[in-house]
């Protein structure tokens, strides 16, 4: 019956288009006859043939075999194999990328068209099944004619795709087009593989030109912002455009049923749970933890600059925080603690642990190291494992003490953090002293403080072995620690105290007494009874000096100077080791001392004032030849040679004359003079040439300087 029919339909044909005889006869061979005519997969008539009466009639006269559908299945897979491999030709051999667009464009117009007139003729042949049919065979074909050379031409194109424009990242509408076409030809995993490979390198291209560009070189600007920006406004809304685009051509249900060659998970699935394996919200997820790992990675390389150069590197420092309301961004997500606790510790090792270095910018950097990693890495676990070694090489530096002290206590800017911390200790008079470190073998977890703590957690795994103790110690603790004893740090905290109060001015010891206090509090109130009997000498100075000056019975020649003297008197055996070297005083200035030791001898009859010279400041005020005046708060050495130049004897109406010869003294005068040894007169004699009060000449003699009355214009 059926090949009856087709006979029929083949003569119906010959009768209207004898000139297609010859078609008629390819397509009886392949075994279709004038169905195959017209609708043959490798050149399908013209519209208007295929609509014919006598066309028309003959589809009927075959509409009940069953087994057209699936001939027409068959041939159109042969035809499109040859044809994949024709139209794919031109991206084998290293072609560029360019030529992608049109190689798929053809294969999927081909399936299309093809399958538009099954699509037509669908009850014709009696198979409503075969266009979803027609779909897998057709992706399977594309499929294996995607050979190696040609994906490897998708990743440069999709890049060239995501197209970067002024105004950010954005999806090219013909990649949106190739990319919807892959997708139904079979290859919807492989194109969103190649798209989040290629998400990648943009992230990983932008990161770099966050971080080592004109914003990011200088470690002040966080880069995370600008990055997540470009992620979730520019990125993420492009990549969407590309993957759930819908290139049309075929129906929608036929296209949600056809299996992805590459996607095995889908492949493999019941027919009714097919579907599409582009998923937006996975590539986001993927893209946000390469994105954390690239800039991490790049923040890893530059984290010993970064932490040296805190607080002004803490934008940068940002980029590796917990940022509400998002996750850790870096170290939560890529769990690298161990890794950046061996990347930073071969850093401190290569450029801060050596001979080359000194005490004080270790310690700088010792200070940032708390600061910086404990905002990184909340959980302590990268401090605890980089922190001791630099510890124990402090220990072997001889001036580490003294430096810490000095820090502590002193005016360095470097340490300004420090100082607001410490100052923040003492306005909590009640706060206790930390508790005293346990031995690394003590079994801290069962400390009885831990059985009703709500926020206690184990000891991590990767943590270092004195954990505890750098999680539990404030900054001024840490810094502390470094001693094996507190014997040593509090011998040398008495010498910065002496030498603070002996540079005291107006017998203002607030801040002393206050540092003192905090002090007491750590290492408890009898270590630091020495500190206490100074400053009570500075109390008992500034009554003796408001005594000394209310008294009216002063000598008349000493009484200019002696307005000006405010002594501090000491108790020499609670003192550590000061300067107890003499010079002779110049006249005036001895005159002045002698008055205030005759008015404490008869206040206090049983002791007698001996005075330290190299000690103190005195406020001087020269005024030179040309009008200037130059102030200056000097030491007493300093302030006896200026009176000594001052008093060299010339007249003052030559001193004052424009032509008058420069007064000359030298080094060895001065020690003569003075009575010091000559490295000291030559320093005193440079300090006032820093003023341009002198001038150093190298003739006479070396360590001649000449009294510049007048500045060169």
């Amino acid at each position: 019956m059926i090949a009856a029919a087709w006979d029929a339909a083949e003569a119906a044909c010959r009768a209207q288009h004898a000139a297609g005889v010859d078609e008629v006869r390819c397509g009886a061979d392949a075994g279709v006859g004038a169905r195959g005519a017209r609708i043959r997969p490798r050149a399908p008539a013209p519209a208007a043939e295929r609509e014919s009466d006598a066309v028309q009639a003959a589809v009927h006269a075959v509409h009940a075999a069953r087994d057209v559908g699936a001939w027409y299945v068959r041939a159109c897979t042969t035809a499109y194999a040859a044809h994949c491999e024709a139209a794919l030709a031109p991206l084998y051999g290293g072609a560029s990328h360019e030529a992608v667009p049109a190689a798929v464009d053809a294969c999927y117009a081909w399936l299309c068209e093809r399958y538009a007139l099954l699509a037509a003729d669908a009850g014709g042949l009696g198979a409503p099944d075969a266009g979803a049919a027609l779909l897998l065979e057709c992706q399977t074909r594309f499929t294996l004619a995607m050979r190696k050379e040609a994906l490897e031409t998708l990743p440069a194109y999709f890049m060239h795709a995501l197209a970067s424009t002024p105004s950010g990242v954005c999806a090219d509408a013909q990649g949106v087009q190739v990319a919807a076409q892959l997708r139904v030809l079979g290859l919807g995993a492989l194109v969103q593989g190649v798209l989040a490979s290629t998400a990648t390198h943009v992230l990983e291209a932008a990161v770099r030109r966050e971080t080592h560009g004109v914003r990011g070189h200088s470690l002040e600007h966080a880069a995370f912002p600008a990055l997540r920006d470009l992620l979730d406004a520019q990125l993420v809304p492009a990549l969407a455009a590309l993957l759930e685009a819908r290139p049309g051509g075929l129906p929608a249900a036929d296209e949600a049923c056809a299996r992805d060659a590459w996607d095995l998970s889908v492949s493999h699935a019941p027919d009714g749970a097919r579907r599409a394996p582009a998923s937006v919200e996975a590539l986001s997820v993927r893209l946000d933890y390469r994105l954390a790992r690239a800039l991490g990675q790049v923040r890893l390389a530059q984290l010993f600059d970064i932490v040296g150069q805190y607080p002004r590197s803490r934008p940068a420092l940002g980029d590796l925080m917990v940022r509400a309301p998002l996750t850790q961004v870096w170290l939560e997500k890529t769990d690298e603690r161990v890794a950046v606790a061996e990347a930073f510790a071969g850093a401190l090792h290569a450029r801060l642990l050596h001979p080359g270095v000194d005490t004080h910018a270790i310690l700088v950097y010792y200070v940032n190291i708390v600061y910086a990693l404990r905002l990184v890495d909340t959980s302590g676990v990268i401090l605890s494992q980089v922190l001791p070694p630099v510890q124990r090489y402090l220990r072997t530096r001889p001036d580490t003490i003294h430096a810490v002290v000095s820090a502590l206590l002193g005016d360095d800017h470097a340490f300004e953090l420090l100082r607001m911390e410490l100052a923040s200790a003492g306005a909590g008079a009640g706060v206790p002293a930390p508790p005293p470190a346990r031995a690394e073998d003590e079994d801290a977890e069962a400390r009885p403080e831990f059985w009703t703590d709500p926020t206690w957690a184990p000891r991590p795994v990767d943590a270092g072995p004195e954990y505890s103790q750098m999680r539990s110690r404030d900054v001024i603790d840490l810094l502390v620690s470094i001693f094996d004893d507190h014997a040593g740090f509090i011998q040398a905290l008495e010498a910065h105290t002496a030498q603070q109060l002996v540079r005291t001015q107006d017998y203002d010891t607030t801040r002393v007494a206050r540092n003192n206090d905090i002090f007491k509090r750590r290492f408890g109130a009898s270590s630091l009874h020495h500190c206490d009997v100074m400053l009570a000498d500075l109390a008992a100075s500034r009554a003796r000096d408001a005594a000394f000056h209310a008294a009216d019975d002063r000598a008349a020649p000493a009484a200019a100077c002696a307005r000006a003297v405010h002594p501090l008197v000491i108790s020499r055996q609670f003192w550590p080791a000061i300067d107890t070297r003499a010079f002779t005083l110049p006249r005036r200035l001895a005159d002045a001392l002698e008055a205030f030791a005759a008015h404490y001898a008869a206040a206090e009859r049983k002791r007698r004032v001996r005075w330290l010279p190299y000690l103190g400041t005195v406020d001087v005020e020269v005024e030179m030849g040309d009008g200037r005046r130059v102030y200056a708060s000097v030491t007493p050495l300093e302030a006896a040679v200026a009176e000594l130049v001052a008093g060299l004897g010339v007249p003052a109406e030559e001193t004052r004359a424009a032509d008058a010869p420069p007064r000359i003294v030298t080094a060895d005068n001065v020690a003569a003079a003075l009575d010091v040894d000559r490295h000291a007169a030559v320093a005193a004699l440079r300090f006032w040439a820093s003023h341009a009060v002198l001038e150093e000449l190298a003739a006479p003699a070396a360590g001649s300087f000449a009294v510049r009355e007048r500045l060169v214009s």
